[in-house]
């Protein structure tokens, strides 16, 4: 474990020596934890450490580090030991993927990682997260419309629809810029579904740029979001920022942006209504015991009745209601093809 290296070091040297100034010795992945998989045929799988971005309000380049990609080898060998042991899908994951191998440690680009385990025998699905949307490539849009296993889905983290506040955040990029992505994405793959991440309450966030976050989420249709309000942390510069939104204003947003993003979302989910999909079976309903669930390629929950249908199947399902947060489904006849 890296921990007892570490205390192992410091103890031989007699050195007060920071932690952190170990890190060209110490394998940074030699003890990365141990992510619980959603089930046993869905797991995650760490490709990078760090971040080097530096959001004002964001405490993660001070508590995990600058980025580090790992070896694709590495990735490659858990992905090939992970499925040998029955997992279907895995999930690529980092604080900002989009940015794998251009640090230390990566020998290739993200899209070359994703060809690469596309390629291993016996993946039926490939996600991931998180996508930062200035480091969105064209070739990562791409890689959506003829990459069979990479499931039509991405998280691309807003935080707000101003110009202004996204400056003080420190984002790297523009709403227009946000959009251009957006728009990239679903040239590429028509049915992709877009989850992001929102902040309200901002220091300086004025109902002006509330109004222009308002906006954005109205303009990009998200599949669904998670919204939060702004706290200070420790370390970051927005934590001096000295104009600080009232807590009861900061809450009458996020209720506001919440409540107009549940209309979305159940729009959305209602298109798929009368549609056939694709679902890998998770494991029992959470809601229904004697049911099964499982998430369509774009990541949709679906609950389902039916025999037969053990974990880490494909199945066909025709969907027929959408709820506030999963889809419900049928089995369709063996031998039909999802339209």
């Amino acid at each position: 474990p890296r921990l007892k290296e570490i205390v192992n070091h410091l103890e031989n040297s007699g050195k007060r020596e920071a932690a952190i100034g170990l890190q060209g010795r110490v394998d940074p992945y030699a003890s990365l934890p141990s992510y619980s998989p959603r089930s046993k045929v869905c797991s995650f799988v760490s490709i990078m450490q760090g971040c080097d971005n530096y959001c004002t309000y964001c405490v993660v380049p001070f508590v995990r580090g600058r980025e580090v990609s790992r070896p694709s080898q590495d990735i490659l060998e858990e992905i090939r030991s992970l499925v040998a042991g029955g997992v279907k899908e895995v999930t690529l994951l980092g604080q900002n993927v989009n940015s794998y191998g251009q640090k230390p440690g990566g020998e290739i680009g993200f899209v070359q990682l994703l060809e690469a385990v596309e390629a291993i025998s016996g993946i039926e699905r490939i996600r991931f997260t998180t996508s930062h949307p200035k480091d969105l490539s064209a070739g990562l849009a791409g890689a959506f419309s003829r990459l069979s296993n990479l499931c039509e889905h991405i998280h691309l983290p807003l935080q707000s629809g101003s110009n202004r506040i996204l400056k003080r955040m420190n984002r790297g990029y523009t709403r227009e810029e946000y959009w251009e992505k957006v728009q990239a994405l679903r040239r590429n793959c028509p049915d992709i579904s877009i989850t992001a991440d929102l902040m309200v309450g901002f220091p300086g966030e004025t109902e002006e740029d509330f109004a222009a976050t308002l906006e954005m989420v109205e303009r990009v249709q998200f599949d669904d979001f998670f919204s939060f309000k702004y706290s200070d942390r420790p370390q970051t510069r927005a934590r001096l920022f000295p104009d600080k939104v009232p807590e009861e204003i900061s809450q009458r947003r996020l209720e506001e942006i919440q409540t107009l993003q549940k209309k979305i979302t159940r729009q959305r989910n209602k298109r798929w209504e009368g549609h056939e999909v694709e679902v890998l079976v998770e494991g029992r309903s959470k809601t229904n015991a004697a049911e099964s669930a499982g998430r369509t390629r774009t990541h949709h929950l679906v609950n389902f009745s039916g025999k037969n249908n053990p974990d880490g199947t494909l199945v066909k399902l025709k969907i027929t209601k959408a709820l506030a947060h999963s889809l419900r489904g049928e089995a369709l006849p063996r031998g039909e093809t999802p339209s």
